[in-house]
């Protein structure tokens, strides 16, 4: 027997003792004998734990593998009737199958390194009034090869997780007494009848409440509408600079350079820094005025002063 064998042989070994050591019963099968992975019998009717299996296999989620990391079952699951992943079941009992294709290299499936499907069997049989036996039974089908690859145990145990969280959940709704929960003994006598509790005196209409005004909420109030008043005045302010800002540019008088260079001063003087050179036909923007220089701005917003002498009035 290989390396590969006998981890295979060991590790079914430990599983099995782990189940032995926790209660229970588990077989181990080939599953073309048609011999279930996981089995357990429960001291619950066949009526209650067959509701319960049949809501686990229509979930779309299959416990205890997945695909990627970070992932904690495997969604997209499908009810199905049959499946020919598993022989035809020959015993008795009510038969569920869950499955879900297209899956990529799932989890603790023996050497699983393909795309495939994987499907779930659940097997209900009625054992006793109160006691019924499950079993399931988790593979995963290659699409390529068609080879088999059987659970390590890890899936079967999770699903029968879910299943008996269900069953809990289920016995304790009993408990409480929940509207609509299963009586858990049908054969049980009913409750005698109480006596109608007499309807409650109808109370009087209250006066309508006078709620007062707190004097905090009234200051905060008024804080907020003097904000508000503040912020409107700003706004208005602005306004009203753009407006006088409009009219200028309205009556701001046009020239344009008639030299075939001038050149734009940082200063009202001949030796000043030339700020740039203007181009004969360029328009300007006349801001201020002395005896012989302008103070103009430029198309590209260069603001400076120039001789009037190299300026002619825009007609």
């Amino acid at each position: 027997m290989g390396t590969s064998s006998a981890k295979i042989q060991r590790r079914w070994m430990v599983l099995s003792l782990l189940f032995l050591l926790s209660c229970v019963p588990v077989s181990w099968g080939a599953r073309d004998t048609g011999a279930a992975s996981f089995s357990i019998d429960l001291d619950k009717p066949f009526a209650e734990v067959e509701a319960v299996v049949s809501d686990v296999a229509h979930t779309a989620s299959i416990k205890g593998t997945f695909e990627y990391r970070g992932e904690d079952e495997l969604t997209g699951a499908l009810f199905a009737e049959t499946s020919r992943v598993f022989p035809p079941w020959t015993g008795p009992g009510k038969v569920f199958y869950k499955v879900r294709t297209k899956a990529l290299s799932p989890t603790h499936f023996l050497n699983s390194n393909d795309v495939g499907t994987v499907a779930v069997r659940y097997v209900v049989q009625e054992r006793g009034p109160n006691s019924t036996r499950l079993f399931i039974d988790a593979v995963f089908v290659e699409n390529a090869r068609h080879h088999d690859h059987p659970s390590d145990g890890y899936v079967e145990t999770c699903e029968f997780g879910e299943i008996g969280k269900r069953l809990k959940e289920r016995d304790e709704l009993i408990a409480e007494g929940q509207p609509g929960a299963p009586s858990q003994d049908s054969s049980s006598r009913a409750e005698p009848r109480k006596p109608p509790v007499p309807p409650a005196p109808v109370a009087k209409a209250e006066a309508p409440r006078v709620e007062v005004v707190d004097p905090a909420k009234t200051a905060d109030l008024q804080r907020a509408i003097n904000d508000q008043k503040s912020l409107l005045a700003a706004d208005y302010e602005g306004l009203t600079k753009l407006q006088a800002q409009a009219g200028q540019i309205r009556s701001a008088e046009f020239v344009r350079v008639k030299a075939d260079r001038a050149e734009l001063k940082a200063l009202p003087y001949a030796h000043a820094r030339v700020v740039e050179a203007l181009k004969k036909g360029q328009e300007v923007t006349v801001l201020a005025k002395s005896t012989y220089w302008y103070q103009v701005r430029a198309e590209d917003g260069e603001e400076g002063w120039i001789s009037h002498s190299f300026l002619e009035v825009h007609p």
